[in-house]
């Protein structure tokens, strides 16, 4: 197994990444269907966007033809498009999002924190979650300036009435010092490793909400 920090920058320079995409997405969605379908609750499917598949001119269309073919509720997904790639074709990004968070899909900014997008994109952008980096998160509540940045972000997205959520959380302290401070949904090692299909659907059926 290869972590996807070893092959994505490969991807998206060959533009492999587009396909690679399309796939993830077909089969999460197809999967998340069948286990609503058997009355567990996955609850909602998180896909990583790829710029060079939002450049395509008909995403939009293909989410939808997705949404209708798997009977997927739009309730059930959220795309996440990283800070860095906001900053690329702006407008036609913010255009096509807008498409998409019209269908009732849910969109996240990814890696916040560590791009150069400003206020007046976020005002503009349909997000309705922020993800709080990891490289801010590996070395709290010990290292001062990354305490200070994730209560910034924090108040920042309390103030713009986001959802937030703080990844690659591997530590009980880690996970103490995000609750103490209002972010609750947290991502990580610390409750899970990534799992199979098997092993998710065991832990569906073992913990139902």
């Amino acid at each position: 197994l290869l972590s996807p920090d070893e092959f994505i920058t490969l991807a998206e320079e060959t533009g492999m990444i587009v396909k690679i995409d399309q796939w993830v997405m077909k089969t999460a969605m197809k999967q998340v269907t069948k286990w609503y379908k058997a009355g567990l609750n996955p609850g909602v499917l998180a896909v990583n966007l790829s710029i060079k598949q939002l450049e395509c001119g008909d995403f939009p269309i293909q989410v939808q033809d997705r949404l209708e073919k798997y009977n997927f509720d739009p309730q059930w997904l959220e795309l996440e498009i990283t800070e860095g790639q906001m900053m690329i074709k702006t407008e036609e990004v913010i255009m096509k999002l807008h498409q998409i968070n019209d269908m009732g899909v849910r969109i996240s900014i990814d890696d916040f924190g560590t791009g150069y997008s400003s206020l007046l994109l976020l005002k503009r952008l349909p997000i309705h979650r922020l993800k709080i980096d990891r490289s801010f998160v590996k070395d709290v509540p010990y290292d001062e300036e990354d305490v200070s940045i994730i209560k910034a972000i924090i108040a920042l997205a309390k103030s713009l009435n986001l959802d937030l959520i703080a990844e690659g959380v591997e530590t009980k302290e880690q996970k103490e010092f995000l609750t103490a401070n209002a972010c609750t949904n947290i991502q990580g090692h610390y409750y899970s490793q990534p799992v199979s299909e098997k092993e998710m659907e065991r832990l569906l059926l073992t913990h139902r909400w």
